[in-house]
């Protein structure tokens, strides 16, 4: 059996989303991909080859492993750990999130799970909550009742919340639902527009602070702020303009100057926005950027007319078209 969940990126919202402010999102072709083979070795074994995980955990380790990682939650809580410390390895995501779909009895067989990523990890295309949605796709399937995308959206939001301190709503919402997503006052609405050319995904480079420290930065520091009523306003005027085919470019340039107010925006990528913006174009962080290094992981740009390929190769990004996933997550033939 195999399933899949798409990558996604944040047009706006990032970080206000969760002081209810509203957010976009739109799910791209590049995927998370998982498989599953029943074995005769009782328990899970597991293996994603481009982050070099690989073990092997029995199915009665596997439930104290969900508990345990509940208990860290509750440390979390208690304001005794990081929302960035509550797991202890990436791959613990996945592990919860199969260990959630296990019926009461344990299976009578091993599984086999293979994971492929093409999200760079850690890097605002949404590789926890894709990585969530595939597993507890094929998980549900495997072991009880497949989920419907609504309830598919509810779980990953909850397995989410290991990872960043709180289920986030956009991310979850976006990789289990698929296309253009906005979430408004905690109620997700999927979008029946399309975005159009001229959208393009730049990697700044793997960001040094994980999301949830990003979010515990911001939160210290603006939880209590305004500004979020500005990123409201930008996220609104930023959906007008795609649902009206106008040009995006001063929304965006308004919502990276706030991103950079926030401090999210590290120097190097603050400076290479720039030149985009003496180009013509626009782009902003798409994600939790970076509280500290030098990459924010995922830009997105808007330049309908001008080719930023030469300007990426000389700050050392990489950059593709956006191009959109319309089913979310999913099983595969």
């Amino acid at each position: 059996m195999k399933a899949c969940a798409p990558g996604k990126l944040i047009l706006s919202g990032e970080h206000s989303a969760v002081y209810g402010a509203p957010a976009i999102a739109l799910a791209v072709n590049r995927y998370i991909k998982c498989s599953a083979e029943q074995t005769q070795t009782d328990g899970l074994s597991w293996h994603l080859p481009e982050a070099g995980w690989q073990g092997h955990i029995s199915w009665s380790d596997l439930r104290q492993l969900v508990s345990y990682l509940d208990y860290r939650f509750s440390l979390f809580e208690a304001g005794e750990l990081t929302a960035g410390d509550i797991l202890e390895a990436p791959q613990q995501l996945a592990l919860y999130a199969l260990g959630l779909c296990l019926p009461d009895a344990a299976p009578e067989t091993g599984l086999q799970l293979e994971i492929y990523s093409q999200l760079p990890l850690g890097s605002g295309m949404g590789s926890s909550a894709a990585l969530g949605a595939a597993v507890t796709s094929l998980g549900q399937n495997l072991f009880s009742k497949p989920f419907n995308t609504a309830e598919l959206f509810q779980r990953v939001r909850y397995c989410e919340r290991l990872c960043h301190g709180r289920g986030g709503l956009i991310d979850a919402a976006t990789v289990s639902y698929g296309g253009l997503v906005q979430v408004t006052n905690g109620q997700v609405e999927p979008l029946s527009l399309q975005l159009g050319a001229g959208w393009y995904y730049i990697h700044s480079g793997t960001p040094e602070a994980g999301t949830g420290d990003c979010v515990d930065f911001v939160r210290s520091r603006f939880g209590q702020s305004s500004i979020w009523q500005d990123f409201s306003a930008i996220t609104r005027q930023l959906t007008d303009a795609i649902v009206k085919g106008d040009d995006p470019r001063e929304p965006l340039r308004e919502n990276h100057r706030l991103l950079t107010q926030i401090g999210v925006v590290p120097k190097p990528v603050q400076q290479f926005i720039t030149a985009v913006e003496q180009l013509g174009g626009a782009a902003k962080v798409s994600g939790a950027g970076s509280v500290k290094g030098v990459g924010a992981g995922a830009l997105i740009a808007y330049s309908p007319e001008i080719d930023l390929a030469e300007l990426c190769e000389q700050n050392g990004y990489s950059i593709m078209a956006i191009e959109e996933d319309s089913g979310g997550a999913r099983l595969e033939d």
